[in-house]
């Protein structure tokens, strides 16, 4: 009997849960601040100079999201700071043993520091040291690295001693945050996720085509009983849509009670999303059909551990959506996986929290 096409009723939550992305630390936390060695400008009219020298001369490769000259107005008087170069930890070290005046945020240090005054030095002859810089340079704080959200952006704006960041917001990124205008937070995703939630409970799982809302596999909790390492419920789900496919390759996943399958499939329609308008993070269901489940939607009661959720990434998960924390769990608990670097594919990952919970409450992911 092939599956039901309707939409689920857009009706109102009747159960008190939120949901919330799953994001990794450098959109949640602060940007970090990393010291530089930076020089008032005495004579205006060779900031350019300066820059172009120090450009070539001192370049700063790893802060090309910051401007090198810091303009402000002090007093009526135009201030203008530049940055030198970027101070090692050890650098910093010295300069702070070396009894330098504190400043706001900032260390004062002498230009006669004998290891400021040789790479200055290096600017060469057409800069007059004397004529150009003030006699103090400053140790000031600036961001390791471009803000990703507008909260970091307005974080760093708001330090006395903020320096000029480029900064471009991501209307999506925002909308993971804020929870407003992304689809995840419409009526219609709300009451899919009870929906599929509900078929989750105790454990179990649920591998959904979000083009129309048809459940590609099943693994109730109930069913997930099996003693055998690998059968975690995710491990199981992906033999299940595996074999919606004509695969699969346990002789559980057949024919066990609670585990189901649908091998009614259907592509993408016409005015389904391309990837050319959708993240690059989110996969989309190709014109040939999915491999596995690229495209689909996976949804577990219990956050999955390393080896599931590098399994749903293998199988090019679009978005994994859970809800109850494990002790293992690689999607937020002790890892933030689908945030690291260098991998090949990546998935979103949505939280439905369900009241209050304490650590004594987290059991394994199986």
């Amino acid at each position: 009997m092939e599956p039901s096409l309707e939409e689920p009723a857009t009706k109102k939550c009747k159960k008190d849960w939120s949901l919330e992305a799953v994001l990794g630390d450098d959109v949640t936390q602060p940007v970090p601040l990393l010291p530089v060695l930076t020089a008032m400008v005495k004579d205006k009219k060779a900031t350019s100079s300066l820059v172009k020298k120090l450009s070539t001369v001192h370049p700063i490769p790893n802060l090309q999201h910051l401007k090198r000259v810091n303009s402000s107005q002090q007093d009526g008087q135009t201030r203008i700071l530049i940055i030198l170069w970027e101070l090692s930890e050890k650098c910093l070290e010295i300069i702070k043993n070396m009894n330098c005046s504190v400043g706001l945020e900032v260390l004062s240090v002498p230009i006669t520091d004998p290891d400021s005054h040789s790479r200055l030095a290096s600017l060469g002859p057409e800069i007059n040291l004397d004529t150009a810089l003030e006699d103090q340079l400053t140790v000031a704080y600036v961001a390791a690295s471009q803000p990703f959200t507008r909260a970091q952006f307005d974080k760093l704006k708001s330090s006395p001693s903020y320096w000029p960041t480029n900064f471009h917001p991501e209307k999506y990124l925002e909308s993971q945050l804020a929870g407003d205008g992304h689809d995840m937070w419409t009526e219609l995703a709300r009451a899919r996720i009870e929906e599929y939630m509900e078929n989750c409970k105790d454990g179990g799982g649920v591998v959904v085509d979000p083009t129309n809302g048809t459940v590609v596999a099943t693994c109730q909790g109930s069913a997930e009983k099996s003693n055998h390492p690998l059968h975690h419920t995710t491990m199981v789900l992906v033999d299940l849509v595996a074999r919606s496919q004509g695969g699969g390759a346990w002789d559980r996943t057949s024919d066990t009670s609670g585990l189901s399958y649908s091998t009614f499939l259907t592509l993408p329609p016409a005015d389904y999303p391309t990837c050319t308008s959708l993240p690059a993070t989110l996969s989309c269901v190709p014109t040939s059909g999915p491999y596995l489940c690229t495209g689909y939607d996976v949804y577990l009661w219990r956050e999955p551990c390393h080896m599931c959720s590098m399994a749903l990434l293998h199988m090019r998960a679009r978005r994994v959506i859970y809800c109850q924390k494990s002790k293992d769990g690689a999607l937020g608990s002790v890892d933030r996986l689908h945030t690291r670097e260098g991998l090949n594919h990546r998935y979103e990952v949505y939280r439905v929290r369900i009241g209050e919970e304490t650590d004594c409450d987290l059991v394994m992911c199986y």
